[in-house]
Order: structure tokens, then sequence, then C-alpha cells
């Protein structure tokens, strides 16, 4: 019971981390968030707020709620509407992971979405963040589309076993680029 109470800690966290990036200053405009073409700069907060977040959600919500007392999934509690769940939102969470890993232009915040709430980093700081290591924060994103897709081919097998600890180390592998490039100190 510790162990799923402390990944449920864990994942509260990390959401409310991930709803710090979306507070404010929230773009409509969904071409911020498409994949970066040619010359065209990719906006990360709106691929975190468009794309990664909803994914990462899901992904989420059906960890939570068909967790083990050991902090796996539970085969009992999962379905094939489950199942196809979590591999829908690992799918669309590797492929937004993948556009940053390959973006060449990587812009912290689109102009129009660059307000803060006090407390939150201002995207300037982001942007100098990502500019100091732009190859540092590809591999990142790299790592978490692998990731991702591990988790998506897990969910297509129905492999809890594989599932659960994928779903598990999944904050961790958002909090170390978020560490780096959002809230490096």
């Amino acid at each position: 019971m510790k162990l799923r109470t402390s990944l449920l800690a864990a994942g509260t966290v990390a959401v409310l981390a991930l709803a710090a990036c979306t507070s404010s200053g929230i773009a409509a405009d969904s071409t911020a968030a498409a994949p970066a073409a040619g010359g065209e700069p990719l906006y990360v907060r709106q691929v975190m707020q468009q794309r990664i977040n909803p994914a990462i959600l899901g992904v989420w919500n059906v960890g939570n709620n068909a967790m083990n007392e050991e902090g796996g999934i539970d085969p009992a509690l999962m379905d094939d509407a489950t199942w196809s769940s979590l591999q829908d939102a690992a799918t669309r969470l590797a492929a937004a992971a993948r556009d940053m890993a390959a973006a060449q232009d990587l812009r912290a915040a689109h102009p129009n979405n660059t307000a803060v709430t006090e407390g939150d980093v201002p995207m300037a700081k982001v942007q100098q963040l990502i500019d100091a290591d732009p190859a540092g924060f590809r591999q990142a994103a790299a790592e978490q589309a692998a990731h991702a897709e591990r988790l998506a081919a897990a969910a297509s097998a129905r492999d809890a076993a594989t599932a659960g600890p994928l779903v598990a180390e999944m904050d961790g592998v958002c909090e170390s680029c978020h560490a780096s490039y959002w809230y490096a100190e």
C-alpha cells in the first residue's frame, strides 16, 4: 500500500507541475502546437499544453485507476477499452515528444503565450535554458518518445508486467527534462 500511495502522490505532484505549465497565457491557436516543418519554430509550451499534458494525464489516469498494491498494473482492472486508452495516450505522447526531438527551431513559447503567474519561471528564462543546450533538450524529448513507445507496445500486447513499471517511471522521465529546462536554477 505504501508504494501505491507514493506513486499516487508522485503522480499528483507531476500533474500539478504540468498544470503550472498551462496555468496562464494559453493560446487557442492549434497551429502553434503542430509539428515544426522546415524552418518553422516549434513552441514547446504549446506542445506541452495541447499535446503532452493531455496524453500524460491519459497515461496516469489508467495507471492510477488500475494500480495494484505493488504499484504495478493489475490486469484484472484492465479491459480492452482501458488497454486501448493507455495505448492511445502513450502513442500520442510519443508523437509529441518525437516532434520536439526533431524540431530544428525550438522556442519556449509563442509570443502570444508567454504570460506566467507569480512563482512560475518566465518563458525568457526557459528559452535561455533551451538555447544553452538544445541538443540535450532534443535528447530528453527522444528519451521520452522511446519510453512512451515502449509503453504503447506493452499496452498493445496487454502486458501488465511491462506496462506497470513504464507508467510508474514516466514521472521521472518527465521530471528529468523539467528539472533541466523548465525549473532549473
